[in-house]
This record gives structure tokens, sequence and C-alpha cells, in this order.
């Protein structure tokens, strides 16, 4: 009985602070609310408060790693299926949101070719080309 009756006491306080916590914030006029429903709770023996969930940024952030390491996978093979290119093994990696190519190449040429093809495979990203002639 005496944990049921401080159950009902913390989702007390704790919807007079969600309350109090709503009346903060400004309404946001450029777009409709919809209210917010949640599933029936039941007592249980926990009586902790929920944790809060990582901020929405580093999942964003996960995803584009994600994308760049792909996009740096399809400028490898784009650069391994060159003809000319194909004998040097070149890398695409990802370094801070762009690609670094490195690896060797003969002439100047060669490397303006391997920057070609990577800008032309992934357009919107930047590119380093970190790619030596010998």
């Amino acid at each position: 009985m005496q944990l049921l009756k401080l159950f009902v006491q913390g989702i007390s306080v704790s919807t007079v602070a969600i309350l109090g916590l709503g009346a903060c914030i400004p309404p946001n006029t450029s777009q409709t609310t919809v209210p917010y429903t949640s599933a029936p709770t039941t007592a249980t023996e926990n009586t902790t408060a929920p944790t809060a969930s990582a901020p929405a940024t580093t999942t964003a952030q996960t995803a584009q790693n994600q994308d760049i390491d792909d996009i740096a996978d399809r400028v490898e093979e784009a650069l391994d299926s060159d003809g000319t290119l194909k004998q040097f093994d070149l890398d695409a990696d990802d370094r801070d949101n762009s690609l670094v190519l490195t690896g060797r190449v003969q002439t100047a040429e060669q490397k303006a070719l391997a920057e070609q093809i990577a800008r032309q495979t992934a357009p919107n990203i930047s590119i380093n080309n970190e790619i030596v002639t010998q």
C-alpha cells in the first residue's frame, strides 16, 4: 500500500512538472500540433525515473557516417573499374565528412583523372586529392 501511495505521488509530481514545462514552451504557430497519447501505465516495483534517450543528431550523424562510408566504397569501385587507374589500387576514405583520395600514380593526368572520377561519383561531397605522383 505504501509503495502504491509513493507511486501515485510520483506520477502526480511528474504530471505537474510536465504541465509546468509545457506552459514555458511558446506555441509553434507554423505547424499543427497533434495531441500526444500514451499507453496506460502499470505499477511495478521499479520506481526509478526513465532515462533520457540520445539526441536525434547522434542518429543522424551515424546515418551520415554510414552514407559517406558507402560513397567512399562507390568511389573506390569507380577508380578500380577505370582501365587507366585500375593498376594503382587507389583508396577513397572518409575524413571529417569529406573523401580523401590516397595512393600513387605515375602522372599528374592520372591524379587529375582520379579526382574527376571521384567528383562524378560523389558530386555533393568535398574531395581532398592526396594522391602522390611518382
